[in-house]
């Protein structure tokens, strides 16, 4: 017997969705399969068909989230005019369309395993659009400070919703990436 994609997607998708709930007010640690099935509605052993354990269903959300993020930012051109606006304002525009994930995965900060995964992802990119060498080891560096710093600022807009729009930030972000920190402090 064939499972059919949407019910499966469906299923996958209440356990994230419980997982979420429960992961907002305490750590992975200390969230139960029982937990996430009682609220998701199902059975342990439904759980089990999709995941393995709370480690494994926070790292499939990570791993989507990527895959969204990575086909928005490769969907442009890398020799664009306009490159730099258009990576900032997709990817904000990525986590503000997953707003519920993105702050969970985000919560935790730089150190976190998902930050660590998107430098992974974007750098090899960035480098290949800034046509930056392999040889230029102080690169690594930068892109890593400056995505740390985009990814960080992204993550108070969503959890603040301070008024600023997703063209806002992405402008505000863009500034920074290419005219530098103080220029943008003297507005």
């Amino acid at each position: 017997m064939k499972k059919n994609p949407e019910v499966t997607d469906a299923t996958r998708n209440k356990f994230i969705q419980a997982f979420c709930e429960l992961y907002r007010t305490k750590p992975i640690s200390k969230i139960t399969i029982k937990e996430i099935t009682d609220l998701a509605g199902y059975n342990r052993s439904t759980f089990y068909q999709y995941f393995k354990d709370v480690y494994e269903l926070l790292e499939y959300m990570e791993n989507e989230m990527i895959t969204i993020g990575l086909e928005k930012i490769l969907s442009f051109e890398l020799e664009a005019p306009d490159f730099n606006q258009q990576f900032v304002v997709s990817l904000t525009q990525v986590l503000k369309e997953h707003e519920n994930y993105s702050i969970i995965l985000l919560r935790n900060g730089a150190g976190s395993a998902f930050y660590q995964k998107i430098l992974e992802h974007v750098v090899p990119f960035l480098r290949e659009r800034y046509q930056i060498s392999e040889e230029n080891t102080k690169a690594v560096y930068i892109l890593e400070f400056c995505l740390t710093g985009m990814l960080t600022m992204m993550t108070h807009w969503l959890k603040e919703k301070d008024g600023l729009t997703v063209e806002e930030l992405g402008s505000l972000v863009q500034g920074i990436w290419c005219d530098g920190l103080l220029a943008q402090l003297k507005e």
